[in-house]
């Protein structure tokens, strides 16, 4: 196995939609929106810490806290039938334009924030191949980790990084070395599950209104809804999906005071550049 993951060439997307109204009591906001905070994706970076001789991530003092979703207070309110539409038209937007992405490689950066101000960060170049392959190249704060699942025996690979890159693990999906806070685990860290979650959270899992804005490169959605992995836990998250690509591109979590808790952004989105299936090997 190769130590690093090779960039794959870009290739091209392709989505398509259809629209039908959601039954929900849910309110519109217009006007543009500032940025998002965050909404939970913690990658199982525990095991290489673990692994690792338990070493922490490390703090930095110096990155700007995300702008929460703000809304023009002269922003009129649509009908609600007309927001409902809107609201169905991204949801049916993103699940077509999921259907037609066989593969697909992001830069992940994922932030969380601590009570004092501080923040740890995580860096790791995401590959998926559909049905579900998924493969993590981490360069930060542990390069070379590699993480890959399933193995040919459905468990996950965990190759280290460095001095300990001669060691490989198989690991169960429920293995202590793999467990996370937010009780995410890697084989739930795939667009087509977090589209799936955004539907829920706007409707049967949502706990307060919904707000929607735009600019002029994405739409952002923000709810007070149901913890995604954590049981009895309320969460707001903030969701910003690419007009271009009709896809996820930031997605976050704060608390049900505002206080942002996890950022988590998808730069590089390519689609359908034939991964081949070696890379998970």
């Amino acid at each position: 196995m190769n130590a690093k993951c090779p960039q794959i060439p870009r290739g091209q997307h392709r989505c398509a939609f259809q629209s039908e109204a959601l039954q929900h009591g849910i309110q519109r906001i217009g006007g543009p929106a500032a940025g998002g905070s965050a909404r939970l994706w913690k990658l199982v970076l525990v095991a290489g810490t673990v692994v690792l001789g338990g070493c922490s991530l490390p703090r930095g003092k110096g990155f700007a806290q995300p702008t929460p979703i703000v809304v023009s207070a002269g922003a009129e309110s649509a009908p609600p039938a007309a927001f409902q539409d809107d609201v169905e038209t991204v949801l049916e937007r993103m699940r077509a334009a999921y259907d037609e992405v066989t593969d697909y490689q992001t830069e992940v950066e994922v932030i969380a924030f601590e009570k004092d101000g501080s923040f740890k960060s995580e860096k790791s170049l995401y590959t998926f191949k559909k049905p579900k392959w998924i493969r993590l190249d981490f360069s930060s704060p542990r390069p070379g980790m590699i993480m890959i699942y399933p193995d040919r025996k459905g468990k996950v690979l965990m190759k280290p990084g460095g001095l300990m890159s001669v060691l490989t693990f198989h690991l169960r999906l429920d293995d202590p070395l793999l467990e996370s806070p937010s009780g995410q685990r890697i084989n739930q860290t795939d667009l087509g599950l977090l589209i799936e979650n955004i539907r829920h959270s706007v409707t049967d899992q949502r706990r307060g209104p919904v707000s929607i804005s735009e600019d002029q490169d994405t739409i952002q959605i923000e709810v007070l809804a149901a913890d995604h992995f954590r049981e009895a836990v309320e969460t707001r998250y903030q969701f910003v999906i690419s007009k271009r690509l009709w896809l996820p591109v930031e997605v976050g979590q704060s608390g049900t005071d505002g206080v942002p808790e996890k950022r988590i952004i998808f730069r590089n989105l390519r689609t359908n550049i034939n991964i081949p299936d070696g890379l998970f090997q």
